[in-house]
């Protein structure tokens, strides 16, 4: 196939010569050929084109003999290869088409490659390009004290803005711009004025009068899921109650509780129930009959409650004495044997004195205890005994009707 600008050389010599030459006869000839829809054939006087592509040329006088000559003209025009360029590429590569740079700034075009088509008419390429973004914005709030790691730069409240490239194998290189933002942990006070006896645990601290003041890190407790700092000042009343030591009584004991106290009282309680006449224990004694233990809530106006508690054991080894010695001749009292006891011994059931090869010189039954004039005298048979060691035998009664015996010796002397 010929080349368009030979084609056109040539058709201009034709239409020189045609115009030239005139024929002895009148012929006809035809002319048929291809060619470019951008190009315009002058053929004669006419111009064929994609739009009037077949005609017929009459030159007067363009034969040998003189005659006409008619040229019937069937021309075919090629349309352009139209090719579209759609691709996808990265917001900082460039492509080039046809000697032109295609970017992110420029990425839709038309581009015309002449005589690039395999049948020698020009080329049109569509250029639609696609960018691919690589800028991203990372912004992320973090904790004081905390560290994050991107891209393997770590980020923390002293760096907390940057640029990182994130390579990714055969797809577009990703730019990160970091900032960071470090969220100071909220601080608070915890202030509070407490019972004696009032406490916080907090983070699993105790704080009590013992232990007032201190900070806490509460893990995640703030609202950001931050942690929380608390600032620990406690303070309490200074309110107290007292109901007595922890006693061991003899069988019999009466004890006396008197509350004694710092505090303005709205009310008493005792648990158990306390055994007295008022509720506060304050003009009434009590006699246990067996182990107890009281205790005293106290309830201040301002909503404290204090408690103190009292243990009383109970030891059914009555205190019983006997005098060692005596003498029939001394002054009253000194001058019987008999036995002193604790209140809670209200019977001495029998009381019998014997010498030491054991002859029964006194024996006494119901006989008052504490009383010297129920005592032995020293006399047997209407005489007064000799110097000497005796022994003593008696049981006596508790005031519950249970009984013991207590036994002894003791020297008469004169």
């Amino acid at each position: 196939m010929m080349s368009n600008h030979f084609k056109q050389t040539l058709l201009g010599s034709i239409f020189l010569l045609v115009s030239a030459l005139s024929f002895a006869q009148s012929g006809h000839s035809f002319l048929r050929d291809t060619f470019c829809a951008n190009q315009s054939i002058f053929i004669g006087n006419q111009i064929f084109s994609p739009a009037n592509p077949t005609g017929t040329v009459t030159i007067p006088g363009g034969a040998f003999n003189g005659a006409d000559s008619v040229i019937h003209v069937e021309l075919t025009f090629n349309q352009p290869v139209v090719l579209n360029l759609n691709a996808s590429i990265c917001a900082n590569d460039t492509i080039w088409v046809n000697g032109t740079p295609y970017h992110a700034n420029f990425f839709i075009g038309q581009e015309i490659v002449q005589e690039g088509a395999a049948n020698g008419c020009d080329s049109i390429i569509n250029v639609y390009l696609t960018i691919r973004p690589i800028y991203f914005d990372y912004e992320v709030n973090i904790c004081e004290g905390e560290t994050v790691f991107i891209n393997g730069t770590a980020y923390d409240a002293f760096n907390t803005t940057g640029t990182e490239i994130i390579s990714s194998n055969g797809a577009c290189d990703s730019i990160l711009n970091v900032k960071i933002n470090a969220i100071t942990p909220p601080f608070s006070n915890l202030r509070d004025t407490l019972c004696p006896d009032g406490f916080y645990t907090i983070n699993g601290t105790r704080y009590d009068s013992n232990n007032r003041n201190g900070y806490e890190i509460l893990p995640n407790a703030a609202s950001s899921g931050c942690d929380s700092i608390v600032a620990i000042d406690l303070e309490f009343r200074s309110l107290w109650l007292y109901i007595g030591e922890d006693r061991e009584m003899i069988f019999g004991d009466t004890i006396c509780i008197t509350p004694q106290y710092r505090l303005s009282p709205t009310s008493f309680v005792w648990l158990p129930t306390a055994p007295c006449a008022d509720s506060a224990c304050i003009d009434n004694c009590i006699r246990p009959t067996e182990a107890a233990m009281f205790t005293l809530l106290a309830t201040d106006i301002s909503g404290c409650v204090l408690k103190d508690e009292i243990k009383l054991s109970i030891s059914k080894k009555n205190r019983v004495y006997a005098p060692n010695v005596f003498n029939p001749d001394a002054n009253e009292p000194n001058n019987r044997f008999f036995l002193s006891c604790d209140r809670g011994v209200v019977n001495i059931k029998r009381l019998f004195i014997a010498n030491r090869w054991g002859e029964l010189l006194y024996d006494q039954t119901d006989v008052l205890p504490n009383s010297p004039d129920a005592g032995w005298n020293g006399y047997y048979r209407g005489k007064v005994m000799h110097p000497d060691t005796y022994i003593y035998w008696a049981e006596l009664e508790r005031f519950d009707g249970s009984t013991f015996v207590e036994r002894g010796g003791f020297s008469l002397v004169r």
